[in-house]
């Protein structure tokens, strides 16, 4: 009886020994922490990139954090074990004890013989996981070598590489996990099961427009209207696409405003783009000019035609042409087109021409008009070109009755 006393007391006296141990390791180890200057595990590499907002001081915090919880699970876990081997040792508490250690076997043996049947479910996720990521990887030198047209398929374009491989990795990542699902522990609990089923549920109820703008998105890739760079025009928006990707498109404006815009709004829309004819043959800017009827067709033509040659930014070949748009109440509508292969530059093109017009017109003599400039004249008059009018043409007379 009184050896089980004296093995209790030394075994007492072991968990008080024990916790000095660890008091001195933890102090020890807390006090190298308070030193460091540089990052240990947050140091330059892909994983800082991600946590670039760690400093070395706040890494020290994050050490000690994790240091303390590491001495109380310690602690905790050696007296959940040690108590029950302490109070065996007195016959007064052995039969509680001997209770409490198996109540801790249980789950312990319970964890040991799950870990024990798992290991084959194990090596079958290792060699899913394995082939999914080389598989991955060979996708991607693949559609890396056909974005930069080092191999070529008919019929696919470059811009369709990295789309296609995005597109292609997250199904044959859905694909492994489905695969390896049944083979997670606790997979077919009904707890399991039913945070499975909450999640689904929340997804789709949460997701419906997210979907339709991905669908849009994957939609409008392969329709390959635009591309990042291009000048277009969305509704009522005129920018360059500096964006694009399965959700929204991002469209920066001649003003300088960036504008995202959800892709099932693009799909909805009418998209011009003034960029993919302008590298081969350039495009047509367009402009119109009010001409009285008194003036010469020809005259008006060579004036706008040699105020268009004048503007920079716009091609010598093929040559500005005009076209007349309609005959009018009070002037002749003509309209002046000239190609440009600097579509992002219009708003400064349209300007200078503009300007260029004005002036030759006004050197040629010609009166630009509208329905409001003037809105007197004598009506008795014809209003041709003087070398029209008939030599034994007479003014009518203004008669009252």
């Amino acid at each position: 009886m009184i050896t089980q006393y004296i093995y209790f007391a030394i075994a007492l006296l072991g968990i008080i020994f024990f916790l000095f141990l660890i008091k001195k390791l933890f102090k020890w180890l807390q006090s190298k922490i308070s030193k460091l200057e540089n990052n240990i595990f947050f140091s330059n590499t892909k994983f800082a990139q991600f946590f670039r907002f760690i400093t070395p001081r706040r890494e020290r915090h994050i050490l000690s954090f994790f240091l303390r919880l590491l001495r109380i699970t310690i602690s905790i876990t050696f007296l959940i074990l040690y108590l029950p081997f302490l109070f065996s040792l007195v016959p007064q508490t052995k039969k509680y004890a001997d209770i409490v250690i198996g109540y801790i076997k249980k789950p312990l043996l319970f964890l040991y013989e799950g870990l024990i049947g798992f290991i084959p479910n194990l090596f079958f996720i290792v060699v899913i996981f394995f082939v999914t990521k080389y598989l991955l990887k060979f996708l991607k030198y693949l559609t890396t070598e056909l974005e930069r047209e080092a191999v070529r398929l008919d019929g696919f374009h470059a811009d369709w590489a990295r789309p296609t491989f995005n597109l292609l990795r997250v199904v044959i990542i859905a694909f492994a996990l489905i695969i390896v699902f049944p083979y997670i522990p606790g997979s077919d609990s009904p707890a399991f099961k039913g945070v499975s089923i909450f999640f689904g549920i929340l997804f789709s109820l949460g997701s419906t427009s997210a979907i339709s703008n991905i669908v849009a998105g994957i939609v409008i890739t392969y329709m390959r209207p635009f591309k990042v760079g291009d000048r277009v025009k969305i509704g009522d928006t005129i920018g360059d696409i500096t964006e694009r990707s399965l959700l929204v498109t991002r469209v920066k404006t001649i003003k300088n405003l960036d504008i995202t815009i959800p892709n099932s709004s693009i799909l909805g829309n009418h998209i011009t783009n003034f960029t993919k004819n302008a590298e081969d043959v350039g495009i047509i800017l367009h402009t119109s000019v009010t001409i009285g009827y008194d003036v010469t067709g020809n005259d008006v033509v060579k004036a706008l035609i040699e105020g268009a040659k004048k503007t920079d930014l716009i091609l010598s070949d093929p040559v500005p042409f005009v076209l007349i748009k309609s005959l009018d109440d009070f002037y002749v509508n003509y309209e002046i087109n000239v190609y440009t292969k600097n579509p992002e530059k219009s708003a400064l093109i349209y300007s200078m021409l503009h300007e260029n017009l004005k002036d030759e017109l006004h050197h040629a003599g010609i009166e630009i008009l509208s329905p409001h400039y003037q809105a007197i004249r004598d009506g008795n008059v014809l209003t041709v070109p003087p070398e029209n009018i008939p030599q034994n043409y007479i003014k009518p007379g203004f008669k009252v009755n």
